[in-house]
């Protein structure tokens, strides 16, 4: 095979990838929107009656002054009455700016790269915070996730 017949067959495997590669993701896409359509998942709500969900909470893991990771929280919160309720919603953007407070000083104080993360502490914090903010007692923090990357 000489070497311009070789840049061919390269060039027409590549666009042969490529055209798959285009072809498999629009039906990924197609699929995520139709089952998207299919069964509509009501914003920021639970399984649990009360649940108020909460977007990612994200803090930077640094060392030496230099970014080494992320860790992301998924979390929300689990409020009875609904007049205590409304009054959560109201103190959302306010729970979220102390949650990221709370993320990143945990992320500081007691994460060390290469464990677990300790997820007593974490919500015990946040629990803290959002009885500072919303009231004693009047919300239950619930973490779904931690993730480390």
């Amino acid at each position: 095979m000489t070497d311009s017949n070789h840049i061919l067959s390269r060039r027409r495997l590549a666009k042969s990838a490529a055209a798959a590669t285009f072809a498999l993701a629009s039906t990924a896409a197609l699929g995520v929107s139709s089952a998207r359509a299919a069964k509509p998942v009501p914003k920021g709500g639970g399984n649990e009656a009360g649940f108020l969900g909460s977007n990612q909470i994200t803090a930077s893991i640094m060392r030496q002054f230099r970014p080494v990771g992320l860790i992301q929280i998924d979390m929300g919160i689990v409020v009875g009455a609904i007049p205590k309720r409304e009054r959560a919603q109201a103190a959302t953007p306010a729970l979220r700016a102390a949650w990221r407070g709370v993320a990143q000083e945990f992320v500081n104080s007691f994460f060390i790269p290469g464990r677990v993360p300790d997820t007593q502490i974490l919500g015990q914090r946040m629990q803290a915070v959002t009885d500072r903010v919303v009231g004693p007692g009047i919300a239950r923090v619930v973490l779904l996730s931690v993730i480390v990357r």
